[in-house]
């Protein structure tokens, strides 16, 4: 997923002209809303900055920060509606025209956005800000090269900036340059959202490991664990003996990786080890391209003992699983994760049978929809990955949005139907319906932005074809 945009505010009344032509009283509400904003209590900054609105409801830059806030809360209408009042009372200001783009973007309305970012670098042709926004929205859009270009651009007025290295290598990935893309990809390393370990033993660079001891560790989610794992025979065929450390809720799935000499769970005490290297550089330090990348599937094996048996009812021709929602704290799931009523459809088609494969909050929508009887559960009994994993070996086909168990019907070798929404991940590359990653893996992308309905009906088309086959 793509960083978030750079928003533009004035934040430091103390170098502000215009803080002079204020009220007093819109003033000191302006100064308290932007200590509130950069708390980040968005909530009080918008009671504040709404406030000082009251004494100058015109005052562009007032109008622009309260446009930040409510965007930071995703009350992107709102937000909208700010920055375009703003740019009425100011045309002329880039950092209005670039924030509408922001909001336009997480709305789904990239062309619209584009449009936006363009006005804003025609207004202020230094403006590196609006160049890497646009970036955003075109990379979004699937204009890759283009993407790129701009990000090169701004790397080069600002040398080593890690959000836009992170992004441009996200995009050399969606472009399949895996070698390029897996090389920027260590800029993920300058991200918030992840803390780089050391340790006192060398990184692995590649070479023969003739016997030493290999430490692998995982870095991000449990899907991302599930694609790279695929790497551990890969590093075991350089002649190493290789330990992972994976998360807890995956280590009976994974015990029995092919040339896996020991496995721990995250948090446990190390064992000793000669070097060691963090599971998603390894293709970048094994230098693999799109045409050398392991693909064999399946690598994973449940153990014998996890699962139960699935109930199939009389009648019942496919069995098909389902999984209709991701983690909500995930950055990109406004995007990816979709109502369980978009599966129900399929419910129609005569010998079909539905599974439900769901785990966290949105399980709920199962019971309030009064489906148990057209959507089975499965999920609920799994407690962790090996139980899933022995389900879906019972089923014909997992449909899902793209969340772990698509990496996990995948990696099970598994025929995998994965619904995507347009500006999808990096590992699902651009306008194709299948995946080097997953030779068992079918693709449906959304065609324009927020538009499932098409992805569904694709998919029941399909579904009815190979019913009648």
């Amino acid at each position: 997923m793509s960083q978030e945009e750079n928003d533009t505010t004035q934040s430091d009344p103390k170098t502000t002209e215009w803080i002079d032509l204020l009220p007093d009283n819109a003033r000191r509400a302006f100064e308290q809303a932007i200590r509130a904003h950069s708390s980040r209590k968005y909530d009080e900054a918008v009671t504040h900055y709404v406030m000082a609105l009251s004494f100058m409801p015109d005052d562009p830059v007032l109008l622009t920060n309260l446009g930040v806030a409510l965007r930071e809360q995703n009350k992107f209408k709102a937000a909208e509606m700010c920055y375009r009042r703003a740019i009425a009372v100011r045309e002329d200001s880039p950092g209005s025209w670039s924030n509408l783009g922001n909001v336009l973007r997480r709305m789904g309305r990239l062309k619209e956005a584009v449009t936006c970012h363009r006005k804003a670098v025609e207004l202020d042709k230094k403006f590196i800000d609006a160049y890497y926004n646009m970036g955003l929205v075109l990379q979004d859009l699937g204009k890759l090269d283009e993407a790129i270009k701009i990000f090169d651009y701004c790397l080069k007025q600002k040398p080593g900036k890690a959000n836009i290295n992170w992004d441009r290598a996200l995009a050399l990935l969606a472009k399949g340059d895996f070698l390029k893309g897996f090389e920027a990809y260590e800029y993920r390393w300058q991200r918030e959202e992840l803390t780089e370990r050391h340790f006192r033993q060398p990184l692995w660079d590649g070479s023969p490991l003739s016997g030493k001891r290999i430490f692998i560790y995982t870095e991000q989610g449990f899907g991302d664990s599930l694609h790279f794992c695929r790497y551990v025979s890969e590093v075991a065929k350089a002649g190493g003996k290789v330990l992972f450390e994976c998360q807890k809720e995956l280590i009976s799935l994974l015990r029995n990786l092919d040339g896996l000499d020991g496995i721990i769970s995250a948090g446990d005490k190390l064992p000793d080890f000669d070097v060691q290297a963090p599971l998603m550089s390894l293709p970048r330090i094994m230098k693999h391209d799109i045409n050398t990348i392991p693909r064999g599937c399946p690598y994973i094996t449940p153990p014998a003992q996890a699962g139960f048996p699935v109930h199939v009812p009389q009648g019942t021709i496919k069995k098909i699983g389902i999984v209709w929602a991701g983690k909500p704290t995930h950055k990109n799931d406004h995007n990816r994760s979709v109502s369980l009523e978009n599966f129900l459809t399929f419910t129609r088609i005569p010998g079909v049978t539905l599974y439900s494969l769901q785990k966290g909050p949105e399980i709920a929508q199962r019971e309030k929809m009064a489906c148990g009887i057209m959507v089975r559960e499965l999920g609920g009994g799994c407690e962790d990955f090996a139980d899933t994993a022995k389900v879906m070996l019972q089923l014909d086909l997992i449909i899902t949005v793209d969340t772990s168990v698509a990496h996990l019907a995948g990696a099970l070798g598994l025929p995998v139907w994965v619904a995507l929404p347009y500006n999808s991940d990096w590992r699902w590359m651009c306008k194709r319906n299948d995946t080097p990653w997953y030779p068992t893996m079918t693709l449906f992308r959304q065609k324009k932005s927020g538009n499932w309905d098409d992805v569904f009906n694709e998919m029941l088309n399909l579904l009815n074809k190979e019913m009648k086959m």
